[in-house]
C-alpha cells in the first residue's frame, strides 16, 4: 500500500454507522473504513475499495472503550498483527494520549495535542446547548505524532463542515526506521482519528 501524504479522512455526518473515506495527496481512494454499529467493543474493518468488497485489515478493541483500551491492528490476509494503538488513561476535556506500538509491542510513536488549550476550548464550546456546535465550528484542534526519539513525524488536524467532517494527516518528517511498517502509521492514525472524531 503506497502512501502519498497528505491524507484526507472524510466522515459523512448522516450515516448511522461510522464510516470514513481515505484519499491520498492526489485525491485517489486509498482506503474505505467502516466501524460496526452497536457493539460493546469497537470493531473496524478497512477495505481496499469504496464498495467494501475487499477487506484488508481489522482494528478491534480488547475491551469496552475506557481506561487503557488497546486496539489491535491485524492484516486479514494472514491474520498477522502489525501493531497496536493504546489509549493512555481516560480521554478528557484536557488531553488525549495514545501510544502506537509495532508487532513486537515496541513503542514506535506517541500521540498528543499540539495545543491542549485549543482542545479544551473545543470541548467547552461543544458542551454549550443549541449554539455550541456553531461556535466550535471555528475551533480546530491539531495533534502530533512523535517518535521515540522525540521527533515530530506527523500532524493531524480537522476542518468542520455542515455535511461532513474532514481530518488531514500531513507528514512533517519522513520516518527513518526501516523496520517500521508504513501501513501501521496510516492505520493507527485512522484509528485514533475515529476515536477523536467524537470531540466534534
Amino acid at each position: 500500500m503506497a502512501i502519498t501524504y497528505p491524507l484526507t479522512l472524510t466522515f459523512k455526518l448522516v450515516t448511522l454507522s461510522p464510516e470514513v473515506q481515505v484519499t491520498d495527496a492526489n485525491g485517489q481512494l486509498l482506503l474505505q473504513v467502516k466501524q460496526k454499529l452497536l457493539t460493546l467493543r469497537e470493531d473496524t474493518t478497512v477495505f481496499a475499495d469504496q464498495q467494501k468488497t475487499v477487506p484488508l485489515f481489522k482494528m478491534v478493541a480488547d475491551r469496552i472503550i475506557g481506561f487503557r483500551a488497546v486496539h489491535h491492528i491485524t492484516r486479514l490476509a494472514d491474520n498477522a498483527r502489525i501493531g497496536n494503538v493504546k489509549a493512555q488513561g481516560f480521554r478528557s476535556w484536557w488531553a488525549a494520549r495514545y501510544e502506537i506500538t509495532d508487532s513486537n509491542d515496541k513503542l514506535a510513536f506517541n500521540f498528543k495535542e499540539e495545543n491542549p488549550w485549543i482542545t479544551f476550548l473545543d470541548y467547552f464550546l461543544e458542551s454549550i446547548e443549541l449554539i455550541g456546535w456553531l461556535l466550535a465550528y471555528f475551533v480546530n484542534p491539531t495533534f502530533l505524532l512523535i517518535d521515540e526519539k522525540g521527533v515530530q513525524r506527523y500532524r493531524i488536524f480537522k476542518k468542520r463542515s455542515f455535511i461532513e467532517r474532514r481530518f488531514f494527516i500531513e507528514e512533517i518528517a519522513p520516518n527513518d526506521d526501516p523496520d517500521l511498517d508504513e501501513r501501521l502509521v496510516a492505520l493507527a492514525l485512522i484509528q485514533i482519528v475515529m476515536l477523536e472524531r467524537r470531540r466534534g
